[in-house]
């Protein structure tokens, strides 16, 4: 199981999360094109605007607030904001999966009735700007106060613009089968080698190492995040493109020695009983996840509950740094808002106020969110589902910690929806061995530059 990257945990997460509906596209609809006037903001990271403030309201003027999301919990942070924020009262729009908000808030925002607030999918907070959705926010939003953790502040940013605020963090680990692992006298592996060496073997007996769907290609996103690569770069006032980076074709060797020796599953998250009867089924000896998703592993797994521990990422190289590959989610303020100053502040607000933050990290209530406060230790124990980890549960806290403290996240870039449409649409010929991995990454460097110049805007050699 990968990080969580487009379409992971589809089915089960639906009623809970809203994220993603049963049967929907695994990557979500390709944005309209930008208009000539983007170019401008293609200057992202050679912009410079005026430090923001924290704001706080102290008018007495009256404003109205529209907000829309589809993560449970965030109807109950609402309406704890409205006890609190008399004059700034926020209504809240439940939508559905991201596909289908990701079309709303771009409908709205071509009829210009768009909410002042969203909840933006992952991998729009650039594009959306770039099409005019949203604004800088940096004339607002700073952490002079140190709120926010650093990593989630600075991955909303473009050199001095601001995208967005961030409120959710998907810190990465292994979780592995303490049982499988005690039939072959291993422990979880330290580095990549180690992994794939141990896979082999155990491959021998019929036990795979990963699960690699056909439709997701986090694998391969996580694998290059974690070595380095950056597909999306601002350049001055141009954008770089580094599908063929030395550490994202490190990445894809790394994949391809996975298919390779048939060490990978290929179980979709479309099939879902299926692929939760083989996770749990003792032939799948580990996989990456994050804290929201293992409440939802031990309601599904009809097998091997309290045979699972969580481990760190293995390095890159043996005795190297470790690096845990993640991602955020954040909050957008519409362009067309008349009120964005106190948009800001109530996205601040949502995703720093210790009570906010605990409704959405609720395993229950909330969506098992992973904070992006400055000091996030506070919350994992409550992320933790009560049965999955057996004995080794007390373990965990300092896995998901230190997983954490040394999170990196590749930055969104203006075209990446759609270009991680086509990536989903080669990875299946990967995973099939139509195609090889680095034929992958040549054929998306190839077609982002294109589609990036196609919606006139600037590429860097």
């Amino acid at each position: 199981m990968t990080s969580t990257d487009w379409r992971l945990m589809v089915i089960a997460l639906a009623p809970r999360v809203g994220t993603f509906i049963k049967g929907e596209k695994m990557a979500t609809r390709r944005r309209f094109a930008a208009v000539a006037a983007i170019g401008l903001a293609l200057t992202l990271a050679a912009c410079s605007s005026t430090a923001g403030s924290n704001p706080t309201s102290t008018s007495t003027e009256k404003v109205q607030l529209t907000f829309w999301g589809n993560t449970q919990g965030q109807k109950d942070q609402v309406a704890l904001w409205n006890e609190s924020h008399p004059n700034t009262l926020v209504t809240y729009v439940q939508q559905g999966g991201d596909s289908d908000l990701t079309q709303a808030v771009q409908n709205a925002a071509k009829a210009g009735n768009a909410p002042d607030l969203f909840q933006m999918p992952r991998g729009t907070s650039v594009s959306f700007l770039v099409e005019g959705v949203t604004q800088d926010i940096s004339k607002w939003f700073n952490n002079d106060d140190k709120a926010f953790d650093k990593t989630a502040y600075d991955f909303v940013h473009i050199g001095k613009v601001a995208v967005g605020v961030p409120y959710a963090t998907n810190p990465t680990f292994n979780a592995i089968n303490a049982k499988t692992f005690a039939q072959f006298g291993y422990s979880a592996p330290k580095n990549w080698d180690e992994a794939i060496q141990q896979a082999i073997e155990m491959n021998k007996k019929g036990v795979k190492s990963f699960n690699f769907p056909g439709e997701d290609p986090s694998y391969l996103r996580d694998w290059a995040t974690q070595a380095g690569a950056q597909w999306w770069s601002s350049d001055g006032n141009k954008w770089k493109v580094g599908f063929t980076s030395s550490q994202s074709l490190a990445a894809g060797d790394l994949v391809q020695k996975v298919i390779d020796n048939n060490l990978d599953a290929n179980y979709t998250y479309i099939e879902w009983d299926a692929l939760m009867q083989f996770f749990s089924s003792g032939q799948l000896s580990q996989f990456t996840t994050s804290t929201w998703q293992l409440p939802v592993y031990e309601q599904n797994f009809a097998k091997s509950v309290g045979d699972w521990e969580l481990a760190s990422y293995p390095t890159w190289k043996d005795g190297g740094k470790l690096v845990s590959p993640s991602y955020f989610n954040a909050y957008g303020v519409s362009k067309a808002t008349k009120h964005p100053q106190q948009a800001v502040e109530f996205a601040r607000w949502l995703a720093t106020n210790p009570k906010s933050v605990a409704l959405l990290a609720d395993t229950v209530k909330g969506a098992a969110t992973f904070p992006v406060v400055a000091d996030s230790s506070k919350y994992i124990e409550g992320l933790l589902p009560s049965k999955l980890l057996g004995d080794t549960k007390k373990d965990a806290p300092a896995v998901i910690e230190k997983a954490v403290q040394t999170s990196r996240s590749m930055k969104d870039g203006p075209d990446q929806s759609a270009a991680l449409e086509e990536l989903a649409t080669w990875w299946a010929k990967a995973v099939s061995k139509q195609v090889t991995v680095r034929q992958v990454l040549e054929h998306m460097q190839e077609w982002t530059v294109s589609d990036l110049q196609s919606k006139h805007i600037s590429v860097a050699k």
